[in-house]
């Protein structure tokens, strides 16, 4: 089965209905063959409250979790899986303006690997996408390849602010498998984790490895042989970033992973960023 086939259960028959219409390869078809002649309307966001959390993984045990003959980013055997967890304001079409205000504030995660600089540099591929508003499940789905989001209804994303001091709470569920309960608090670290020191020799080039991705692939819902790239733009103040330590976490994707969840993870906060998606297009890197 596709990572990305829909996985909240719902009893509501029009609930379902929907699901598999917005589902429907025809339907897909149709609209990928309108959207080669339509210009695309680019999508804004100011995000708060951004949790990275990234751990190495061996690359013997993902390496084959996409199509060939996509490569994983590595360095030494190891790649690197994160989770980032994010409020969203006001995500919604970049032309109007103030009247962007008319759209939802949803809560967003995203589950991802980095792609080899030699396919395409600064590019993750998605394991899942992940929001708490029925609107962007729909209309991600309907509208776009690059957005097949799995519903969370219950999507808990708390952070409190003591002083300069930071208590984060996250739960969120789309089934057994990919579930995450994670807490965090501030660490005043000065020096990364020394198991990846081999990887970043600090936590600037951490910070411009990982946030400021420029394109993002995702498998089609109907096909995960084809995939679908969004072009993006991500803009934060790095010196505003502080740095994070799990105290608590649950996540069974990760054990599939064969990660030691006490091993250390490079964890940060980013309070505030701008987040566009400029275009989306098909992934043509890989033809030969």
């Amino acid at each position: 089965m596709n990572r990305h086939s829909f996985k909240f259960i719902h009893k509501n028959i029009y609930f379902r209905l929907l699901i598999w219409l917005v589902s429907l390869s025809v339907l897909l078809k149709i609209r990928r063959f309108v959207m080669r002649f339509s210009p695309f309307l680019r999508l804004e966001s100011q995000a708060t409250d951004t949790v990275y959390m990234s751990w190495l993984v061996d690359i013997e045990k993902v390496k084959n979790r996409f199509p060939e003959p996509i490569q994983l980013w590595e360095k030494d055997g190891k790649t690197i899986f994160s989770i980032l967890f994010y409020h969203h304001h006001h995500f919604g079409l970049h032309c109007l303006g103030p009247l962007r205000k008319i759209f939802p504030s949803p809560r967003q995660s995203n589950w991802r690997f980095y792609l080899a600089d030699d396919i395409v540099s600064k590019t993750v591929i998605f394991e899942q996408i992940v929001v708490d508003k029925m609107l962007y499940v729909f209309g991600g789905r309907l509208l776009s390849d690059a957005m097949p989001a799995q519903y969370d209804p219950n999507f808990q994303h708390d952070v409190q602010r003591m002083d300069q001091e930071l208590k984060i709470q996250a739960r969120i569920e789309m089934d057994a498998k990919y579930s995450l309960q994670v807490k965090l608090q501030s660490e005043k670290a000065q020096q990364i984790p020394i198991e990846w020191c081999d990887i970043f020799q600090h936590w600037n080039e951490a910070f411009e490895f990982l946030v400021p991705q420029e394109h993002a692939w995702v498998e089609c819902v109907d096909d995960p042989r084809q995939l679908s790239q969004g072009n993006i733009k991500i803009m934060a103040n790095f010196n505003d970033i502080q740095t994070l330590k799990i105290t608590e976490i649950d996540c069974p994707l990760l054990e599939e992973f064969g990660v030691d969840v006490n091993s250390p993870a490079m964890c940060f906060y980013i309070p505030n960023l701008d987040f566009h998606v400029l275009s989306e297009e098909p992934v043509k890197a890989l033809e030969k």
